[in-house]
């Protein structure tokens, strides 16, 4: 070190240890108090430091190493996910096109199919008629599905935009409920509905909704046996709009509540599936409801059979007036 005043040539203190390397690492101090008010000069502390840098590196005790090596790693880390990440959606992209593309390709055959059952209906034999029923029921089964798996691209793709209008749901609700009584009329099944003698407006596309009522509707069907009592159920608050659909069916363990809306999943019995599907029917429902703003929601027992309620946000008087 070394205590000068600044411009001149005066030196306090330059003791013989001050070196005038350039290589040295120097920090001038322009001191204040005392001391420049007794010389009445502007002193500067000029400190002088040698291999500064090692000492800092030697005080870390050993951490550097293990420093860089845990910063490497995450660097490491960082770029596997990202990779992963872009591997995963590129395959879900491409497994998404080759779906949409061979669902595309099953619709004209479908309906050719459908149309030569039509044809053939015209001059069949009686006794051979039921065959003729068969083929029909499984096209038109085939057709939902296909129909099910685009609109749920569209969905996920953000291509499907939802037309959402003010209106009255209680006749919609009411035509899907005379609909499905018919068929479950021809199935010899159970099914009672109770839905108000007044107005529930909603903001919502008819379409989309009415599919998501037709699921959960088909669903109580399909799992609820051929002893199955369906109910549906429709009532009103200030704020909301609930719509129940309740089945006698098996019912869902809790451990599968909070996964039957996942794409593609489906509760098992053991290894098998007893009921046909694949797994699209809950999502599609799920997805329709958080356009509408709403909320699903679960009650069942093993068992006891499963009530799922549809949450609409229901609109004020003064909007609808």
């Amino acid at each position: 070190y070394r205590l000068f005043a600044r411009d001149t040539s005066f030196y306090l203190v330059s003791p013989i240890t001050f070196n005038k390397d350039e290589d040295l690492i120097r920090y001038p101090v322009v001191l204040e108090g005392y001391l420049p008010t007794l010389t009445d000069k502007r002193l500067v502390l000029e400190l002088q430091f040698r291999d500064l840098n090692t000492f800092f590196l030697f005080q870390l005790n050993g951490l550097t190493i293990p420093g860089l090596v845990f910063m490497i790693a995450i660097i490491v880390v960082v770029l596997w996910v990202l990779r992963s990440f872009y591997w995963q959606r590129t395959i879900i992209t491409t497994t998404n096109e080759f779906i949409n593309n061979l669902t595309h390709e099953l619709k004209t055959p479908v309906f050719s199919i459908g149309v030569a059952a039509k044809i053939l209906e015209e001059d069949l034999p009686k006794e051979k008629k039921p065959v003729l029923e068969i083929i029909q029921q499984q096209v038109q089964r085939l057709k939902d599905h296909t129909d099910k798996v685009l609109e749920l691209a569209k969905l996920e793709n953000k291509k499907g935009v939802f037309n959402l209008k003010k209106q009255d749901i209680v006749p919609v609700l009411l035509k899907v409920c005379e609909d499905f009584k018919l068929l479950t009329s021809i199935e010899k099944l159970s099914f009672v509905y109770e839905v108000p003698d007044e107005e529930l407006w909603v903001k919502a596309d008819t379409t989309h909704l009415v599919n998501a009522v037709n699921n959960l509707l088909d669903n109580a069907r399909k799992y609820g046996g051929t002893e199955a009592n369906i109910r549906l159920l429709v009532w009103g608050t200030v704020t909301h709009v609930f719509i129940v659909i309740e089945d006698q069916g098996p019912g869902i363990e809790e451990q599968f509540k909070n996964r039957i809306f996942d794409k593609y999943f489906r509760v098992t019995s053991g290894d098998l599936y007893k009921v046909k599907g694949y797994g699209l029917g809950l999502h599609y429902v799920k997805k329709v409801t958080d356009a509408h703003k709403g909320k699903v929601m679960v009650n069942s027992k093993p068992g006891e059979g499963t009530a799922i309620t549809l949450k609409l946000p229901r609109l004020k008087k003064q909007i609808y007036v």
